[in-house]
């Protein structure tokens, strides 16, 4: 049967078959490992060296892990070759498959002795300081393993329980050393005992692939995950060329520190102090900037006015904003390279005030359970920020930097302690004072927005979106109200009497520009008062409203409105719930606001996360090796890592 070259199948053809060996299989969970996975990842090489990258989706993984093993061969039938997509690609390409639920897959032992059973791409330790932070594909690296940790558990800020870490040390052939931290389930896959029995007497070559250069306190070391793999004294030429430069004079390996220390929260969390949203506004930034503390709060909404992510530089971390084809760090760092990254702003209340949260990075990626640079691809705010309103956790938190500085303080959540789930109801501020109920618009976006329960003061009702994407009503004086401001009484209340002067003073306008008037409300009239007037009086009156209301159109540009002077006026209504306002969505603005959305923000990033800036070409073309590039060795391998 006839096969296709990876390298002609692209997205111009749905009728593709393939014979390749999977040489790489792992799944991606998110920001846990003993999840289902969110996808299956896998590098195929077919029997030219043509390789390409692969994705099973989450709901099809169980389906296919069954059928496909890694370095076993196959042949693929009814699948999708789509653009290879933005962010930790196995190596850069432009193309990827995506299996279908009618992907066939055939076992074949039948396959050429030369058929290619790795694919990685090295790169030199010099080029790695330019990768710290870039996730748009992994790196691949080779050297001698001069010391390995024991295994260590350790409570990153960002989980809830503890993961395996094992540090390894590599040293290049120009003695240079890096770290190569592996964590979760590779850490505890690594043989660390074993590679370090046969280090006394023999060199221990390793390429390691499916890495990521990272910075972590000033530290940076090469970081795996559950992409990682490692091939130890194998037969692959560029482990042949390291034994021979090597000889008989080699650094045997010796135990290091797995630097738990570093990585490890500092305190255990449960003896951290929980404290209520007031107790936290209520304290001294200066006095508790670098303390941590316990606070269970629900999500009441995302702040619009502020981008739920940002560029990153690729050293320090800090904002950075794009100068030509480079950035400049805001913190003057001499990196020019910078990334997306979370920044998530948002409110959450406990009954006892409400508070800013900012939720950055990794904290961000487990709240919304997706990495930024899948995010961007979506248009507007993503649909899975916009799901954590209602929802309750518990944070540990610290004061914000820009809070030393202003005085409304905002906290940064340093790790989520506990989920509580959606709630059906979210707690009311009881300390907040009554306020008039307020009508606004119908249409507009306020409509979703959180509002007061007429049932039980303590609670606020749900919305189904409660993300609030317009300017806030501004409150007005108590004595003088614009005139928009007020609305017709109903056809039972009566007429409203008005007393105003037939001149108009720029003292009788408000901040904003309105004409304002000095509103008299009616007084109680007795029955048995009899109201004397003569004709010649009720056309002065006449005359001065009508030159009033010319004045009021000219001076404030205000709606016309005619007022109606009773004869005898009606006493005013005494129930408060009769009494409605209606308010434009700003006082500056008379027209209706827009309607506002979730799938209609749009966040103006510095740079378009369509374009990314091509990553710096490597000085070594992707290698894939064969048997037939294998020779003799005199060394014999150590363990490769287990299967899942």
């Amino acid at each position: 049967m006839t096969f296709h070259s990876l390298s002609d199948v692209s997205p111009a053809s749905r009728h593709w078959s393939i014979c390749v060996r999977v040489a790489r299989m792992w799944d991606y969970c998110g920001t846990r490992d003993g999840q289902p996975p969110i996808h299956v990842d896998l590098v195929l090489v077919d029997e030219k060296g043509n390789h390409i990258y692969a994705e099973i989706p989450g709901n099809e993984a169980t389906k296919f892990k069954q059928l496909v093993e890694e370095q076993k061969v196959y042949c693929f039938k009814k699948f999708l070759v789509v653009p290879s997509k933005a962010s930790y690609k196995p190596f850069p390409a432009k193309y990827m498959i995506r299996f279908t639920p009618w992907t066939t897959v055939v076992h074949t032992e039948d396959i050429h002795p030369e058929f290619p059973m790795y694919v990685y791409k090295l790169m030199p330790f010099s080029e790695l300081p330019s990768r710290v932070g870039a996730q748009d594909f992994f790196v691949d690296v080779i050297g001698q393993i001069v010391g390995v940790s024991q295994l260590a558990h350790v409570r990153m800020p960002t989980n809830t329980t503890d993961t395996p870490k094992r540090v390894i040390a590599l040293r290049d052939n120009r003695n240079t050393e890096m770290k190569i931290v592996l964590w979760g389930q590779r850490a505890v896959e690594f043989e660390a005992q074993l590679v370090y029995d046969n280090g006394q007497n023999s060199p221990v070559i390793g390429i390691f692939v499916g890495l990521l250069m990272k910075s972590y306190n000033n530290d940076e070391t090469l970081s795996g995950g559950s992409a990682c793999r490692w091939y130890l004294n194998e037969d692959i030429p560029e482990i042949d060329d390291c034994f021979e430069r090597l000889g008989d004079d080699f650094p045997k390996i010796q135990w290091i520190s797995n630097g738990a220390e570093k990585f490890a929260v500092k305190r255990n969390r449960g003896d951290l102090p929980h404290k209520s949203v007031d107790e936290l506004r209520n304290m001294d930034p200066w006095e508790t900037e670098n303390t941590d503390f316990l606070c269970t709060v629900t999500i009441t909404k995302v702040m619009p006015e502020q981008p739920w992510w940002f560029q990153s530089c690729s050293k320090c971390h800090r904002s950075a904003t794009s100068y030509g084809s480079e950035f400049r760090c805001s913190a003057g760092c001499v990196s020019t390279k910078a990334y997306p990254k979370f920044r998530l702003f948002l409110e959450g209340t406990d009954g006892t005030g409400a508070a800013e949260f900012v939720f950055f990075n990794r904290v961000a990626q487990q709240l919304v359970g997706k990495s930024v640079m899948a995010l961007l691809r979506s248009s507007g705010l993503p649909r899975e920020i916009a799901a954590v309103v209602s929802q309750k956790y518990t944070l540990a938190v610290s004061v914000t930097q820009k809070s030393l500085s202003q005085r409304n303080i905002s906290f940064q959540v340093n790790g989520i302690e506990t989920f509580l789930g959606r709630q059906n109801s979210i707690p009311h501020d009881t300390r907040a004072p009554a306020v008039m109920p307020v009508a606004t618009p119908s249409g507009s976006s306020r409509d979703h927005a959180l509002t007061l329960s007429t049932k039980d003061n303590s609670v606020d009702t749900i919305p189904e979106l409660p993300i609030v994407a317009e300017k806030e009503i501004k409150k007005t004086s108590a004595s003088r109200v614009p005139l928009r401001h007020l609305l017709k009484r109903k056809a039972t209340d009566g007429f409203v009497g008005v007393e105003s002067s037939t001149e108009f003073t720029p003292n009788d306008a408000s901040s904003d520009g309105t004409a304002l008037l000095p509103i008299t409300l009616p007084m109680h009239k007795d029955k048995n008062l009899e109201v004397e007037s003569t004709n010649e009086q009720k056309r002065n009156k006449d005359k001065n409203l009508e030159v009033q209301s010319k004045t009021l159109k000219s001076v404030a540009c205000a709606p016309l409105l005619t007022l109606h002077l009773a004869q005898h006026c009606s006493p005013p209504s005494s129930s408060a719930e009769e009494l409605t306002v209606v308010s434009p969505s700003s006082a500056d603005d008379p027209t209706p606001p827009k309607k506002s959305s979730a799938e209609e923000l749009t966040l103006v990033s510095p740079t378009s996360a369509d374009d990314p800036t091509p990553p710096k070409k490597s000085k070594m073309d992707n290698t894939v090796v064969s048997p037939s590039d294998t020779g003799k060795s005199r060394r014999r391998p150590v363990a490769a890592n287990k299967e899942n």
